[in-house]
């Protein structure tokens, strides 16, 4: 694993050795400070390019371990006009090949199940779980090929915080050097003690990526969820002057690869050298004085809507603190952490001690290059994930999932589990923060084609996690 890098602080343009100089990017394409041009979401040239050239070379986020329960059992990926197949392929060995059968192409298994053997549904030729070839029918009759050479053309894959990465570059560096610095930043909140809570894929109509910059910032919060700071969460009203005042401030970092922002408080009353995330922290009181109820609600209101970043015992946590005694000396944030501690530890949960240092380095949520974002919090992670949907630049898959900290007993326990997706975003019951979010796809979308508008201005302090995706995506689309 390579020495971690340090976050880029004193530029306003991100910049980093191995980076490509601006004369190289063909001018409709080209970054300027804090801009990105439009063309790099509508032209369906660039598409063809981040197919060809990033999805093909990153490292890609493909499953969860808990989805491949035992031998034998397969999750597809699909990425472009390519098709992955993710096997568990012996006890302690999963493996993953290009999903092709080598006789006349054919697709071999599609979406997820459990087989003995890779069989092609054309001819019949099979494969063992290890890529190997097991049957050729009639190969008498076929040119003399060895077995090597009739294998399954094996991608790479590998695993980290339970999770299953694949690349189809065979040059790539190491999945852990790739990810650094994340998984020495997360390893606190052991990702690989958790498991699937839910998750939905839903088609948008817009850019896959469009669909991550939503969730790359939180500058939206005020104009998208006014009402995450109102004591009436079910007013959805635009935000006031005054609360526009009081808003949440949430700085980004940007690092070779990677970048996250981190929700820090309201930005006139937050000193930038000591901004960080400190998870007492719940935001606006939403013009509540009792200090317990301002925090508990805001908790609940999470998990209830979202159902996900809170969970079942943080939610009860949270209740018990609206009657509870606050210590002296505790705020009544942290007295609800270590009522949540306690209760966790009385039911056979696992509690990792995270240091403020380690909070404040996790932030809120991170961009892990190219198509996923993660979200950390003690017991409960959110992710979200975005493909495009076929050469179409205004169209894409989006995925989110939540998951769970389960007991301590159930670590080797296996479970079926099976993702829900949905054609319409509307149809799949996701709250109503997200429905605001998901609203804004089609909107920025139409808005970004019109004539008036040539591309994205953002913040140099809070949207630098989305210009440094395309600082990174250059490496791939301009460099051999």
């Amino acid at each position: 694993m390579s020495a971690v890098v340090e976050p880029q602080v004193e530029r306003r343009v991100p910049w980093f050795e191995g980076d490509v100089p601006a004369e190289k990017v063909p001018e409709k394409y080209r970054l300027s400070r804090a801009f990105v041009p439009k063309a790099r979401y509508l032209d369906p040239e660039f598409l063809k390019l981040e197919l060809d050239k990033v999805f093909t070379r990153a490292w890609l986020l493909a499953c969860r371990l808990e989805e491949l329960p035992g031998v034998g059992n397969f999750v597809e990926y699909e990425i472009g006009g390519h098709s992955i197949l993710i096997v568990w392929e012996a006890k302690d060995s999963i493996r993953a090949y290009f999903n092709a059968c080598r006789h006349r192409g054919t697709r071999l298994a599609r979406g997820r199940g459990r087989v003995g053997s890779l069989i092609c549904p054309f001819h019949g030729w099979r494969w063992n779980l290890d890529g190997s070839i097991r049957l050729v029918l009639d190969r008498e009759e076929f040119v003399p090929r060895s077995d090597d050479d009739l294998g399954l053309v094996q991608v790479r894959a590998e695993q980290w915080g339970g999770f299953v990465f694949i690349t189809m570059d065979p040059d790539a560096k190491p999945l852990l050097e790739y990810l650094d610095p994340i998984p020495r930043i997360f390893a606190p909140f052991q990702f690989e003690n958790m498991r699937y809570r839910w998750h939905k894929s839903v088609l948008l109509p817009c850019n896959w990526k469009t669909a991550l910059d939503g969730f790359l910032e939180a500058y939206h919060v005020a104009g998208t969820h006014p009402q995450l700071y109102r004591f009436d969460k079910s007013n959805t009203n635009i935000s006031s002057m005054k609360e526009l005042e009081n808003r949440m401030w949430a700085p980004t970092t940007v690092y070779e690869r990677h970048a996250h922002y981190s929700s820090v408080g309201p930005k006139e009353k937050t000193a930038p050298e000591n901004a960080a995330k400190d998870p007492t922290d719940r935001g606006g009181t939403g013009g509540i004085t009792d200090e317990r109820l301002a925090v508990a609600l805001s908790v609940q209101y999470i998990a209830d809507d979202m159902r996900g970043l809170e969970n079942e015992r943080s939610r009860r946590a949270a209740e018990a603190l609206k009657t509870a005694e606050v210590p002296e000396g505790m705020t009544a944030g942290q007295y609800y952490l270590q009522l949540y501690k306690e209760l966790s530890l009385a039911e056979g949960y696992d509690w990792p001690e995270i240091t403020p240092q380690q909070w404040a380095e996790a932030g809120t949520a991170w961009n892990v290059f190219p198509n996923t974002i993660l979200l950390p919090n003690q017991g409960s992670v959110f992710g979200y994930r975005a493909r495009p949907d076929g050469l179409d630049p205004d169209s894409c898959l989006f995925e989110i999932f939540s998951l769970d900290q389960i007991p301590v007993a159930d670590y080797d326990k296996k479970r079926d589990f099976q993702p829900q997706f949905f054609e319409d975003f509307r149809e799949a019951d996701l709250g109503e923060i997200f429905t605001q979010d998901l609203m804004n796809a089609k909107e920025v979308t139409v808005g970004m084609h019109s004539p008036s508008f040539d591309g994205h201005r953002l913040s140099e302090e809070q949207e630098m996690t989305i210009y440094n995706h395309h600082r990174v995506a250059d490496r791939f689309l301009w460099t051999d």
